[in-house]
């Protein structure tokens, strides 16, 4: 039996899904008041009749309120709730904080809360998320939090919110997902200091659901302890809504545990395919997935228990019975409930890192959205330490998500290695496990070779020069990303030169080298401040290159 890294059976990998869902919004705002609020008739959701039969069967629509999933298409095809993996990768520009964020959007929503107006809430929020797009999915979180500790009024108010942001287009259904999912998963401590949240979180759900904020499907993610424990105290309108959702939710879990057992022994997954299909509950397959990973601690054997799980869910999402969004709310579902599961198995924080791992390399789940979710702390503090445990033995899939200052101080790293090696085909090698680099980052490995060769003796500066045509001539390196990062090296030299006073000399150097060895072309000629904007730093949070026109 071949066994990776992480010690589980190798199946055959199975790629991530390349698009997820998105949607556009025309920015209409709305009036001022929110008692004057409406939403345009081309934003209104079209819901069917939320009452639901304790025994009917629910086939619900997305999640976010968008189009449904096509039933029977691979994984790899399939779109995501939570957003694709651009969107969960994103993070702060330079100068932001989670800190800062959260106190400039408070201040907006304190403000809302005591005058109610709408359109200048809406243009506020808006310009603080065009400013920190990565953290749209924490205003739903964060307004929420604020409107579970105020009254009645103001829980329709902050609903009605959401609806302006959403149909202004300021934030998107998958934003909105994870902002109910970081609440979903939290709701129990929250309770501790806000003991009515269960049923006003539900009754704001009911109404995001209702105004068309998000899909109604996201009832069906509801957990069963939250469902138990705000139907008890919920409105008329929210128990119609919910009452059928629970019920199926029961009724699903219990044929998934006898499924399961027999499977654990069995092992037979096209039995398990087959009960699945027959069974017809896709909207409660999260649980499903939730249940294998959980099963899977307590097998005698825990080593051939996970193997036992993955191929389940590797053979089950190659069929097209599980979903890129099953995993991803299975996990989460997971990450949520670590703390309980370890006053039955205390080994379960290591078990569910082993298994996370073993995800990431199946290609079942992906680094950013684990990122993601250790960003919007799902799972409190024993989430987190999983997801970073996660992140740490998985540095072959992990590295290829860098965030711009994880990047920037494994690449100084990598450099510092190899002028103590000299070894290029390791470096090639850690490049290749980055790989594909966006171009930014790739100036970025141009520039930083030279400033820290530079910074020491002869011999680093050589070692730089030879690592650079050796990049180049191995196409780890484009010609357009050393040009740029050339020019990134003059841009800086002013400041260079107060550390390195020969600093322009030694670059000189550099250039003729790169000259002689094809790496940049002959007609290259420093920059000056006549030329294109050469002070615009280039983006590496998207990777792009900002002065890209300078090479045209």
């Amino acid at each position: 039996m071949v066994r990776n890294a992480s010690g589980h059976r190798k199946d055959a990998r199975l790629p991530k899904a390349e698009k997820a869902l998105s949607e556009s919004y025309d920015p209409e705002l709305m009036d001022d008041k929110c008692s004057d609020f409406s939403v345009p008739q081309s934003d209104q959701a079209v819901l069917p009749d939320n009452s639901v039969d304790a025994d009917e069967t629910v086939v619900p629509p997305s999640v976010d309120g968008g189009s449904s999933q096509i039933s029977g298409r691979p994984a790899r095809m399939q779109l995501s709730s939570f957003g694709d993996d651009e969107q969960l990768a994103s993070e702060f520009p330079a100068g932001w904080t989670l800190r800062r964020f959260q106190d400039v959007l408070k201040g907006a929503l304190n403000e809302f809360i005591l005058t109610r107006l709408m359109n200048e809430t809406v243009r506020r929020i808006r310009d603080l998320v065009a400013d920190c797009p990565c953290e749209a999915d924490e205003v739903g979180v964060v307004a929420m939090r604020l409107a579970l500790d105020s009254n009645d009024a103001t829980q329709k108010d902050v609903v009605g919110l959401l609806q302006g942001l959403r149909s202004a287009g300021v934030l998107d259904g998958a934003a909105l997902v994870r902002s109910f999912e970081k609440l979903f998963c939290a709701w129990e401590d929250i309770a501790i200091d806000t003991p009515q949240a269960p049923e006003i979180l539900l009754r704001m759900l009911h109404g995001c659901v209702e105004s068309g904020v998000v899909g109604q499907a996201l009832l069906m993610k509801l957990p069963e302890n939250l469902l138990n424990a705000g139907l008890t105290k919920a409105s008329p309108e929210v128990s119609r809504m919910l009452t059928g959702v629970a019920s199926q939710l029961k009724k699903f879990k219990r044929a998934v545990n006898s499924s399961l057992e027999e499977y654990f022994v069995a092992l037979n997954v096209a039995e398990v395919e087959t009960f699945l299909r027959e069974l017809e509950m896709d909207a409660f397959h999260h649980e499903f997935v939730k249940r294998v990973i959980v099963l899977s601690f307590s097998q005698n054997n825990v080593e051939a228990g996970r193997d036992a799980a993955l191929t389940l869910l590797s053979q089950l999402t190659s069929a097209g019975v599980l979903t890129k969004d099953d995993l991803q709310w299975g996990l989460t579902r997971l990450l949520g409930q670590l703390e309980d599961l370890a006053l039955d198995c205390p080994q379960s924080n290591e078990l569910a890192t082993v298994f996370c791992c073993a995800l990431v390399e199946e290609e079942l789940v992906s680094v950013p959205f684990l990122r993601r979710c250790r960003q919007l702390r799902i799972g409190g503090v024993t989430g987190v330490r999983v997801l970073d445990a996660t992140q740490r033995r998985t540095p072959e899939f992990s590295k290829k998500h860098l965030g711009s200052a994880e990047f920037k101080n494994e690449l100084q790293t990598m450099i510092l290695e190899y002028f103590n090696s000299g070894d290029k085909v390791e470096f090639g090698r850690c490049v290749s496990e980055m790989a594909p680099l966006a171009p930014g980052q790739s100036a970025e490995l141009v520039r930083k070779v030279m400033t820290l060769a530079m910074e020491r003796s002869s011999a680093e500066r050589a070692l730089g020069q030879t690592l650079l045509s050796w990049l180049c001539r191995h196409e780890e390196l484009a010609p357009a990303a050393v040009e740029i990062g050339f020019n990134e090296l003059y841009v800086r030299m002013p400041d260079l030169t107060l550390d390195v006073p020969n600093a322009r000399e030694m670059a000189q150097a550099f250039v003729v080298e790169a000259k002689g060895s094809g790496v940049l072309r002959q007609d290259w000629n420093e920059p000056t401040d006549e030329g294109p904007d050469l002070a615009r730093p280039v983006d590496f949070s998207t990777g792009s290159l900002a002065r890209i026109d300078m090479i045209s």
